[in-house]
């Protein structure tokens, strides 16, 4: 082959893996070349840079296996791998996209612009490998490039395609996904990956949406009926729940209808004994990652459904309903500790007490789970550190709260609030995320959205014993204990440090390792178990 380049394309295409540094490196120098900035953008360079492009991605799909197979022992050398394959990955992105800038100058016939409709769907391809691999390497810090994302199926979109199905790679011909499926796919795994799946999940969970996501669609007008989830064309993130706000012309609105048959299919396989795997490997590793990996989607689905119904319904409104709230992450603590001493043993012993008297607390390998226990207990009396405030509305996610301006003046946004149950004696968590101005009433409306429904105070001792910190638990809706989390102060918060926890199940070493929200004065944290005893 001769392609008059100081490139030796029969050598790149002759490699028979990407395990190997060499290997790696005569990749990475093919991709830089064929999509540098200031080239020949022309129609046969293109193909050549095509061709690399599909044999990385044909033998990447097979040496993932033995990655993904890989023992801890092996981790820094997998990491060298994951960073390179990552590095190719967005260098064949940034090249592909700088034809597709420059198509004006190559793309001027039928087949040509056929061949446009595959590079889009090549470049949004490889912008997801360069994230799944960001996903296993599960390193804070590494941002998605959602802006190239977006413009990439604005592209498609724009220019009446986003929808035409193409063969993406010849390994794979039965794998036929649009511009908009493959864009969706990154949307949806991103969505259900917060930091919370293994690797082999991540790698099935790909297969399953490479598969369902032709089912799925984008729609440019509003649903309550059939949208939960929308992105914005033109921000620099994906995914979010829909808001009263989330409206305008760079919006998108998510539509998944099929997503419930699809999950069905996948029990009814697991019934029979059959591993799914859509346009995936995922049907050689365990089942036991195959059936938590469902659950994880189920969940996802169901708050699709509730969230739906929510929006059908709105909000519900009240009169003359008043609730008695503690604010600043503070206050939230110490009234927490002292509902933990009224519930539970005596101030200083070890084992944590019920976030309610209704709740004891157990910790597995995944994490943190609270189990019913005893009756709940009557309402407290009135306590003059809290403010009583009167509600406006409430819905499954939060409370509108009526104020007058001076106290509202004297709460943050993003700041933290406990709301008083007068049920059950417990708390619910929440922060403030919108103050408007209620031109009826005079007042302000606070907007608060619901943190935790249940929760209990621990204390965490520093692995060498040099101090405390003070956290509150939120126990997560999975069954697992996966999405258990913890909210501390955000000057308690450490990446590195170990902390002890213990409870009535033993004693745990942890690490508060990943950041799910940050607020005014606190942060809402997952864990990862080191070891127990």
């Amino acid at each position: 082959m001769s392609t008059g380049y100081p490139l030796d394309v029969d050598r790149v295409l002759q490699q028979k893996t990407v395990r190997d540094a060499p290997s790696r490196a005569l990749f990475l120098a093919a991709m830089r070349e064929f999509g540098k900035e200031g080239g020949d953008f022309t129609l046969e360079r293109l193909r050549q840079f095509m061709q690399v492009e599909e044999h990385f991605q044909a033998l990447l799909n097979y040496d993932q296996l033995e990655f993904l197979h890989q023992s801890p022992e092996s981790a820094e050398g997998d990491r060298d791998f994951a960073l390179n394959v990552q590095r190719i990955c967005l260098e064949s992105a940034n090249g592909l996209q700088r034809y597709l800038r420059t198509r004006s100058q190559w793309a001027d016939s039928k087949e040509a612009l056929e061949v446009m409709f595959r590079v889009t769907s090549l470049a949004l391809h490889a912008i997801h490998s360069y994230v799944k691999w960001g996903y296993f390497l599960a390193e804070p810090g590494r941002s998605t490039p959602w802006r190239q994302l977006h413009a990439l199926y604005s592209l498609a979109e724009s220019d009446g395609f986003s929808q035409v199905p193409v063969v993406l790679h010849p390994s794979q011909p039965a794998f036929r996904p649009s511009a908009q499926a493959l864009y969706l796919r990154t949307l949806l795994l991103d969505a259900l990956n917060s930091g919370n799946l293994s690797k082999v999940q991540i790698e099935i969970a790909d297969g399953w949406f490479s598969s369902w996501c032709s089912d799925y669609a984008l729609e440019s007008e509003y649903s309550s009926r059939k949208h939960l989830f929308y992105v914005d064309l033109a921000s620099d993130s994906g995914l979010h729940i829909m808001r009263r706000d989330s409206h305008g012309e760079s919006m998108r609105y998510v539509r998944a209808d099929g997503l419930r048959a699809q999950i069905e299919e996948v029990q009814a396989g697991l019934r029979q004994g059959k591993l799914y795997a859509g346009y995936g490997a995922g049907a050689v590793f365990p089942v036991e990652e195959h059936v938590a990996l469902l659950a994880m989607i189920e969940k996802l689905y169901h708050s699709i459904l509730a969230g739906s119904e929510n929006r059908v319904e709105e909000r519900t409104h009240f009169e003359d309903r008043e609730v008695d709230v503690a604010i600043g992450v503070e206050l939230v603590m110490r009234k927490s500790r002292e509902l933990n001493v009224a519930d539970g043993p005596e101030s200083g012993a070890v084992t944590p007490a019920p976030a309610s008297a209704s709740d004891t607390i157990e910790l597995s390998a995944e994490g943190l789970s609270l189990v019913p226990n005893a009756p709940a207990p009557e309402a407290p009396a009135d306590d003059p550190e809290l403010s009583r405030w009167r509600v406006l509305d409430l819905s499954s996610n939060g409370f509108g709260l009526l104020v007058d301006r001076a106290t509202s003046d004297n709460v943050l946004l993003n700041g933290l609030l406990a709301l008083q149950n007068h049920e059950t004696g417990g708390w619910i968590l929440g922060h403030v995320v919108r103050k408007l101005p209620n031109r009826v009433r005079g007042e302000m409306l606070l907007g608060v959205e619901v943190l935790a429904y249940k929760s209990m105070p621990v204390e965490l001792q520093e692995a060498d014993g040099t101090g405390s910190v003070e956290a509150i638990y939120l126990p997560g809706l999975d069954q697992n204990g996966k999405q258990d989390s913890m909210i501390i102060r955000t000057q308690d918060f450490s990446a590195d440090k170990t902390f002890t926890l213990y409870t009535a199940g033993g004693m745990f070493r942890l690490k508060l390792n990943h950041i799910v929200r940050k607020g005014a004065d606190w942060i809402k944290i997952r864990f990862e178990i080191v070891s127990r005893a």
